[in-house]
């Protein structure tokens, strides 16, 4: 009953924020007639932020889309202090993470594959510059100037892989003729120390150099009971970057970045950390891995992940293990975070007059390696290790009208060329787990494997944008760009029989490791080719322990999908209406595109080779106002998307097995509202509202494989007969199968016959009207901060920040096991402004220590992994300034 209410009192809120506005806007006393804000602010009035989301500096009430843009003295004042924040702040903005990776997620689009194969669907910029992976984008988020989140597809000014939104960081510039100097340091919770400097040096009159950088070390949230293993989300964070800014003369600037960044430890693992259900009986103590019920992994006491945690009952009394306590786990194997990210950028800009002639270039070499413990137990069982390294250059050319007169424009091309190479690695090791011998399906005698990908892609692109005033209040728009990516992409796979002497992870033997250069070019051969590869013989042992060809084995498969073409026509149509200076209504028609791609497998003759780009179709009404002396902002928006060929992971029959893979293969709508407000009724209080309605979900997606684990076939004397579906045998007699909820689905025609060579057995479902994953029906912030007069002794401003959602589900299937629940979460900050040169905050962040959780993901062994975000930290933060 509480739910309805709130999902009620939501809506209605919603639709009186619209009617008021509406209200507002038509009555005269409401109507400001008064100068622009950024010409002249009362002292309580709103601060106006400056924003380049439409690729020149525009007044962020100015701009006709939906855009969420914080300034530096907005990021210090609500403690945005790394990106995964922002969903405090940013209506409909679900921040999904799994280890370093970001996954966001906007008006029902989410970044799911992350691998060299896929690309995000949220594109992250920093100073204009993409960053192609998704790590890229956690580890700059230091000395900023602005941070911007664009909603809705961008994919005239932005182009591919802004497919539901884009983040754009904007670094802070150099200062020509003014030194300054500042240190931000953080203690806090988990023995946790950050240090943050900065110096801004004027070199002369046309010069200036800034430096600035980031140290952190922490012990990490989630602990691990287990000595031989270590915690998770630790961190050990080094990063500089400097800046150059020249100015030649008054029509000449050029600014050149170079930064460098590195993170160790333990992260938080590739995929997942935490079990959030798997099978398990709890009279026999047993529990589901690769297929096959065996007594409890974990040998240290506990279920599987070393938690006693509470079973949930389903299907005949067959209980499925649903995780506890996320933050603790029990594993042995240790996971190894090693990230290093170098990247340099130069803007140019030439005024000419009547248009300026900017130049933006790019560079990044990065490198990610992960493992994990496979197993989620004390048991040495299995471990993946993952590596992801990308080396990037991008450069664009923009033409921008100076902006006066009726026609304004920009034209732009772009080039990007992205090398990519991808390793997984899964070692497995057969063990006798509480007096059970190695089953048939547990792993064998090294069991294994090694796959590698290389996928380079070269993108080419034309775009141009042009706005036209009708009259003063009427302008129009319409942008179209054009985009070509190539693509080539290779891959090669080693079914691995490990040598038997040796404890892993450091098992002895040949083998094709990462020390000998992985598997060698020569090994990919030509499309769909068989190739082999001998080794010589070495000792040297692969990083971080694992190994992948045994010696004198020669057999290696290789398939190169040679090139694919990806082209795509994307376009924007625009009018809004200044009713008055301070009051904007917009509505616009765009359109997007994430490119298509290739999937890889053992089986290469079962593959979809390539799948299509996923295409939607935005429509977007909305409205920007500021009222009362510029002491009331509130925007607001409502869109309609159609998402078409969307990309989803499925599974699919190959022989006797099944494959991931991703295909063209669903339809969805997303249709909401979102509403943000800022409101200074008094001099020294400011309020703050963030609020998203949306109902997002599948409208065409039938026969769907379900993901393996998702059952199990378990003893049952009263089953006299077979189990036939379909004219299909589900369970023998003397069996019974038992589906995880959500999961419960006929089987797929054709499989399970038991005909020669026939697919075994897969279930599929219809999924249609079905939510999209991380999609909440509501979601939002409230704030409130409240400025304290000192005198002599500054000013005291405690802050708290309510965030609520009403949960989502992580997977399509809408299952019980990938059910987030609705959830309030409490942030609470003081800060004391000693002077204008030092400033104290203390913190708290999650009051309320709710457990809620970032990702879902179906991994092997049959189980939902699952990540969380933090806990309740508390922190404390000094500034200085020089």
């Amino acid at each position: 009953m509480l739910k309805n209410f709130v999902t009620h009192a939501t809506k209605t809120t919603l639709l009186a924020t619209i009617s008021g506005l509406a209200f507002m806007v038509a009555t005269p006393s409401f109507a400001q007639q008064s100068t622009p804000a950024a010409a002249s602010e009362p002292e309580r009035g709103i601060e106006t932020v400056v924003v380049t989301a439409q690729r020149r500096e525009e007044n962020l009430q100015n701009v006709p889309l939906s855009v969420s843009a914080f300034s530096a003295a907005q990021i210090q004042a609500r403690g945005l202090t790394d990106m995964s924040r922002l969903e405090n702040s940013v209506p409909g903005l679900t921040f999904g993470r799994s280890g370093v990776d970001a996954r966001p997620a906007i008006r029902g689009v989410r970044t799911e594959n992350v691998g060299v194969n896929g690309d995000t669907t949220i594109g992250f910029f920093i100073d204009g510059v993409y960053q192609s992976r998704a790590a890229q984008a956690t580890l700059g988020f230091v000395d900023l100037d602005r941070v911007e989140v664009l909603r809705g597809p961008q994919g005239t000014l932005y182009g591919r892989n802004t497919f539901g939104g884009n983040i754009s960081i904007a670094t802070a510039q150099p200062r020509i003729g003014q030194f300054k100097s500042g240190l931000d340091v953080t203690i806090g919770e988990n023995n946790k120390v950050r240090i943050e400097p900065f110096v801004n040096i004027p070199i002369s009159d046309t010069a200036a150099l800034r430096l600035s950088g980031a140290s952190e070390d922490d012990d990490g949230y989630v602990k691990n009971v287990n000595p031989s293993g270590n915690n998770l989300f630790d961190e050990k964070t080094r990063y500089m970057r400097a800046a150059l800014l020249l100015k030649p003369t008054d029509q000449l600037t050029a600014t050149i970045k170079i930064d460098r960044g590195t993170r160790g430890g333990a992260g938080g693992s590739a995929f997942g950390y935490k079990l959030a259900g798997t099978f398990f009986d709890v009279p026999s103590n047993q529990q589901l891995f690769n297929a096959t019920p065996i007594r409890n992994l974990n040998t240290r006491g506990g279920n599987r992940d070393g938690v006693v945690d509470a079973p949930l009952t389903i299907d005949g009394g067959i209980p499925l293990f649903a995780a506890g306590d996320p933050y603790t786990i029990d594993t042995d194997q240790k996971t190894i975070l090693d990230l290093t990210s170098t990247g340099a950028s130069a803007n140019i800009a030439y005024d000419f007059g009547s248009f300026t002639l900017k130049s933006i270039t790019g560079f990044a070499d990065f490198e990610a390696i992960r493992t994990s413990d496979t197993d989620f137990s004390a048991s040495t069982i299995g471990t993946d290790y993952q590596l992801t390294s990308a080396k990037t250059f991008s450069q664009e050319f923009q033409i921008l009208s100076r902006g006066e007169g009726p026609l304004s424009y920009v034209v732009g091309a772009y080039y990007f060329d992205d090398e990519l190479r991808g390793v997984f690695i899964n070692e497995q090791v057969p063990r006798t787990i509480r007096g059970v011998g190695a089953p048939v399906s547990l792993p064998v005698a090294g069991a294994g494997f090694y796959d590698e990908q290389r996928a380079d892609t070269t993108s080419i692109a034309a775009y141009a944008q042009g706005s036209y005033a009708v009259t003063q209040a009427l302008k129009l728009t319409a942008g179209l760009r054009f985009t070509r990516d190539t693509k080539d992409f290779k891959f090669a796979n080693a079914a691995a029989v490990l040598p038997l002497a040796g404890t892993p992870p450091n098992p002895v033997g040949t083998a094709i490791t990462l020390a000998t250069g992985g598997i060698p070019a020569s090994a990919f051969g030509s499309k769909g080719a068989p190739t082999n590869c001998v080794f010589a013989a070495t000792a040297i042992q692969p990083r971080p322990g694992f190994a992948c060809l045994a010696a004198n084995t020669a057999v290696l498969t290789g398939a190169t999908y040679d090139t694919a073409e990806f082209e795509k026509l994307t376009w924007r149509l625009a009018a809004d209406y200044q009713l008055t200076e301070d009051n904007l209504f917009y509505g616009s028609v765009s359109t997007g595109f994430r490119s298509g791609g290739f999937n890889s497998g053992q089986n290469q003759a079962a593959l979809t080779p390539t799948f299509k780009p996923e295409e939607v179709t935005a429509f977007e009404i909305g409205s920007k106002n500021r009222f009362w002396d510029n002491t009331l902002q509130l925007n607001v928006a409502a869109f309609f998307n159609k998402y078409d060929s969307l990309q989803e992971q499925r599974q699919i029959p190959a022989g006797n097995t099944t494959l991931s893979i991703i295909e063209n293969s669903g339809k969805a709508e997303a249709k909401g509202a979102e509403v943000e407000g800022i409101w200074r009724p008094i001099d020294n209080l400011t309020l703050n509202l963030s609020l998203s309605v949306l109902d997002a979900v599948y409208t065409d997606y039938t026969n769907v494989p379900l993901p393996f684990g998702t059952s199990i076939v378990v003893a049952d004397a009263t089953r006299l007969t077979p189990t036939v579906v379909n004219g299909i045998t589900i369970a023998n007699a003397g069996q019974r199968r038992v589906f995880a909820p959500g999961y419960d689905c006929g089987p797929v025609p054709g499989t399970g016959t038991g005909a020669a060579g026939a697919p075994a057995l897969a279930f599929g479902c219809n999924l249609t009207g079905k939510k999209l994953p991380y999609a909440s029906d509501y979601s939002g912030s409230f704030s409130a901060q409240y400025v304290f007069d000192l005198g002599g002794l500054g000013q005291v401003t405690p802050l708290a920040v309510l965030t609520f959602n009403s949960g989502f589900y992580g997977q399509p299937a809408n299952s019980i096991l990938d059910k987030q629940d609705a959830y309030t979460k409490l942030d609470l900050r003081v800060t004391w402004d000693i002077n204008d040169n030092l400033s104290l905050a203390a913190y708290v962040n999650n009051v309320t220590d709710e457990a809620t959780a970032t990702r879902f993901v179906w991994g092997g062994g049959g189980a939902m992994q699952a990540s969380y975000a933090p806990p309740k930290l508390w922190g404390i933060r000094a500034n200085l300034r020089f």
